[in-house]
């Protein structure tokens, strides 16, 4: 965000397999999002899958304005407004709450899901001269649980309490010292903490991590044509953080992991592109340097990209790139872990044709092929039925490996038509398939992810003027029960196969219907919304909690997701 690789910017309950999330930025904050599945410009390093890159906005410099959001779910408040009378600057500040776990608290008190939100950001903009201009991104957040209700009724591993606090500061410098030079720099801190309880109120999990960053990149213009684009970032990393397991309430805690440490990671691009045909054909190509103390590996990471118009409705894209992510800190100091933790590494190829129907219609369709090496993995980590018959019992704390490779292919077709009236809206559809194999055990199985079939489809229709009326749809086939399962009946057992058993699939509609009311001055939305309109009920994988090695039963625990949710509110902007 802003220049800044952000490490878990999310309303979340850390230390817990399943963990509902939401975005620690605001919407209104938000000036562009711009996607990048997979092979992905030199600029965004250190990650090996796709990128989200959001740009937040500035505030208004012709007058300051106030936009009140209040429902039965969430609350919140935006206020912006130039600097000075020349006005030179301006400012940016929301601040909201949600309410949701007080609903879900009524109608889901055993789920995890139920957690609370609340955050407050603001930007600053000021130019201090024509060619100079500062930006100062401040964010402050907090996700909390409390199950306390129920807790008597939860294991004594489970998670009652919990609080999950993130914060990010981020300054930013454009300076412009001749018409084709553009540089930007961004200094950034961010902080996460995070600490669970158990019905009892002792300790399960807890943890801490900080981040200083400089980001540094420059843009000259060869000519109108041919960018070159460089960059430099610094990353000062500090991660702690342990997890324990308790017996009964009378006994010590055991340690399960822990992990303190401090890295510096360091990277670099270079990127060129050029244009041709009158900018029919536009190629380029990048490559990447990135240094981790720790691990102390160094790795090259080269990309490119093509896009041609073939007519002007009609366009080809092609991309190809390798791409590296180091391991986290978590992970080289655990006893887990080791130092010697390779990164892993991910190539990528794509390939799309899009053709335009129209001003407001395109059709687009894309091929994408990924292959990955040097995952992490604990291949020891899962009991199973072993080729004799007999039952694998893993260790308690079984290691951390480079052991893990495997490929993600699919095709993606997505048609979209825009218009500010009457009918707006995207039908999509996706095919996937992963492999994973493992290098210790020779196993082969699908990716805990791994969902085959997916659509998405969302309209919106103005009746009126003042009325607005949207539908959301989402379906995907269901994502494999990690582990060595299969199921008789309703009941589950040990198999020789990894991840062979699906849950259902996921399906939700949400309905949504928006009334407004405009005065020169101000203006009153009202609206009405159901989340869940079906009432689907969806399950979800939360945890493997055992098995009986006579009968190779194994327990299982599925949570649910949202049941039907409906919700009023109103929004007031002056």
């Amino acid at each position: 965000m802003d220049g800044v690789l952000l490490h878990e910017p999310f309303h979340m309950i850390q230390g817990q397999n399943l963990s509902g999330t939401g975005s620690t930025f605001d919407g209104d904050m938000v000036d562009e999002m711009e996607l990048h599945e997979g092979a992905f410009p030199a600029r965004f390093g250190d990650r090996s899958a796709g990128v989200l890159d959001v740009t937040t906005r500035d505030g208004s410099r012709t007058g300051t304005t106030f936009r009140l959001a209040a429902s039965v779910s969430n609350a919140g408040l935006v206020g912006e407004g130039p600097f000075g009378k020349k006005k030179r600057g301006s400012w940016l500040a929301v601040v909201r709450k949600s309410y949701l776990q007080y609903i879900l608290a009524r109608t889901f008190p055993d789920t995890t899901l139920i957690f609370g939100l609340e955050d407050a950001q603001a930007r600053l903009t000021y130019d201090l001269t024509p060619k100079n201009n500062i930006t100062l991104y401040f964010l402050e957040s907090f996700s909390n649980l409390n199950r306390a209700s129920v807790g008597p009724n939860l294991g004594i591993n489970s998670i009652v309490t919990a609080g999950y606090h993130y914060t990010l500061a981020n300054l930013g410098w454009r300076y412009s010292p001749v018409e084709r030079l553009l540089i930007v720099n961004h200094f950034a801190w961010m902080r996460e903490k995070f600490d669970d309880q158990n019905p009892n109120k002792l300790p399960t999990s807890g943890g801490f991590y900080g981040e200083w960053v400089w980001n540094g990149s420059a843009t000259w213009m060869w000519n109108s044509r041919s960018p070159l684009e460089g960059g430099w970032s610094l990353r000062q990393l500090r991660d702690e953080g342990f997890s324990d397991q308790y017996q009964s309430v009378a006994t010590a805690p055991r340690l399960l992991d822990h992990f303190n440490g401090n890295a510096l990671l360091a990277g670099g691009y270079l990127q060129q592109s050029w244009n041709a045909f009158s900018g029919r054909l536009r190629f380029t190509a990048g490559g990447r340097w990135d240094h981790h103390s720790l691990d102390a590996v160094t790795a090259v990471s080269p990309s490119a990209s093509a896009a041609f118009g073939v007519t002007s409705s009609t366009s080809i894209q092609l991309a190809w790139g390798q791409y590296v992510q180091y391991p986290e800190i978590a992970l080289l100091t655990s006893p887990l872990g080791s130092r010697a933790l390779l990164p892993s590494r991910s190539n990528h190829a794509q390939a799309a044709i899009e053709q335009r129907l129209g001003p407001r219609t395109r059709l687009r369709a894309e091929y994408y092929d990924r292959s990955d090496r040097d995952l992490v993995f604990q291949p020891l980590y899962d009991p199973r039925i072993l080729p004799t018959g007999k039952v694998f019992a893993p260790s308690v704390n079984p290691p951390y490996v480079n052991s893990l490779r495997g490929y993600a292919r699919g095709v993606e077709v997505f048609l979209q038509h825009s218009s500010a009236n009457r009918l707006t809206g995207w039908v999509s559809y996706a095919f996937g398939r992963t492999e994973m194999r493992d290098g210790v055990t020779a196993a082969r199985f699908p990716s805990d992810y791994d969902q085959r079939h997916t659509v998405n489809v969302y309209g919106g229709y103005r009746l009126r003027p003042s009325i607005n009326l949207s539908l959301r749809w989402s379906y995907g086939t269901g994502f494999p029960i990690p582990g060595y399962l299969r199921q008789s009946g309703t009941l589950y057992y040990l198999s020789n196969s990894r991840n062979q058993l699906r849950l259902g699939p996921y399906s939700r509609t949400d309905l949504r219907v928006n009334k407004a009311w405009t005065h020169d001055k101000w203006k009153l939305t009202l609206y009405g919304e159901v989340i869940n309109l079906m009432n689907r009920t969806n399950y979800v994988f939360e945890s493997f909690d055992g098995y009986t090695t006579s009968t190779k039963q194994a327990y299982v625990t599925l949570d649910k997701l949202f049941p039907i949710l409906p919700s009023a509110g109103l929004v007031f902007e002056r």
